[in-house]
């Protein structure tokens, strides 16, 4: 039976990846910061899937250089999904950047010693527009760190970098192959009761928070699009060497606020006029972390996920009412 290593199991869509490989058969070892979140992993997976034989844990740190190749030793494939995610919209390049590169510095190296097939890679369209240079992006683009990047832009950006220039550097060296996944703003159930990042976009919708829309572009995929195209990656021929934006179409807050009230969720039916959002910008960190894009279109063409992997998106409709039904059930 074939093993796949994931990093970052405890993560949003690390549930959904470990459940989908196993539904498919495979074997999974997966990283954790602490072991004590094992049982976590455990009762969420089993929500899918029976874990019984198939899952195992191991502890690795992203700034730590033990314990990467015994995790790594024995799996035919690398996931490789943790890499921290700002939640107080730091600032700090250091608690995003670096444990960004470092990681995946680890885990490639680990990969490489250990004839590992195929190593996928979570990116994010953040690597791809991330400096907002223009309005369409497509798989060829890349976020200019010359320009004004916010710390997960460049974090996104510097690791998906450093991915494509090691496995240049090291062609002679290895039959492993190398894909990436580039979501846009992931919706959807979790499996756990962190609802994910991307999530809170909707919960701020329906929990009261923001009382107005704010006239920002937003683009949307389904978590289980992203889980599954993960999995694809690993097994389809034509991927090796391939970024595939993961993204079904762009919205902006108010159409968002649309569907929710469309399907019986109390979202704010009032559009807040753009200069009075950059005023209120100051007092919520949240929206001031956005402010930039008010009034910006932004829109990712899927491209090689249609083209190559002859993808059909779930409707983003769907994504946004799957995450609404799980926080309603939260709040």
């Amino acid at each position: 039976m074939k093993k796949v290593f994931v990093s970052g199991g405890s993560g949003f869509i690390s549930l959904h990846l470990i459940s989908k490989l196993i539904k498919e058969g495979y074997q999974v070892r997966t990283s954790l910061r602490s072991l004590d979140r094992k049982q976590e992993v455990i009762d969420a997976v089993e929500k899918e899937v029976s874990t019984a034989g198939m899952l195992e844990f191991c502890e690795l740190d992203l700034l730590k250089d033990e314990g990467w190749n015994e995790a790594v030793a024995g799996c035919d494939y690398v996931q490789h999904i943790a890499s921290p995610i700002p939640t107080t919209m730091s600032n700090d390049y250091d608690i995003v950047v670096k444990p960004a590169v470092n990681g995946i510095k680890r885990c490639l190296n680990a990969a490489l010693k250990n004839n590992i097939k195929r190593f996928v890679m979570t990116s994010s369209v953040a690597a791809v527009g991330g400096s907002n240079h223009k309005n369409e992006y497509n798989d060829t683009d890349w976020t200019d760190l010359s320009m004004k990047v916010d710390p997960y832009q460049t974090s996104k950006t510097k690791a998906e970098q450093y991915l494509w220039t090691f496995m240049s550097e090291n062609k002679d060296k290895t039959d492993m192959q190398a894909v990436t996944i580039n979501p846009s703003m992931v919706f959807g159930p979790s499996l756990s009761d962190d609802i994910g990042a991307s999530n809170l976009v909707v919960k701020r919708l329906i929990d009261g928070s923001l009382p107005c829309t704010i006239n920002i572009c937003i683009n949307i995929v389904h978590i289980k699009d992203v889980a599954d195209m993960h999995f694809e990656a690993m097994i389809n021929d034509k991927a090796p060497g391939k970024r595939f934006i993961a993204s079904n179409n762009h919205m902006f807050f108010p159409e968002i606020a649309k569907v929710l009230n469309d399907n019986g969720y109390k979202a704010p039916k009032i559009k807040l006029p753009s200069l009075l959002a950059r005023i209120f910008s100051i007092f919520d960190k949240q929206i001031k972390h956005f402010v930039n894009d008010i009034d910006i279109l932004r829109v990712y063409h899927a491209k090689n996920a249609k083209n190559i992997l002859e993808w059909n998106f779930r409707s983003s409709e769907s994504a946004i009412i799957d995450a609404a039904k799980q926080i309603k059930t939260l709040l």
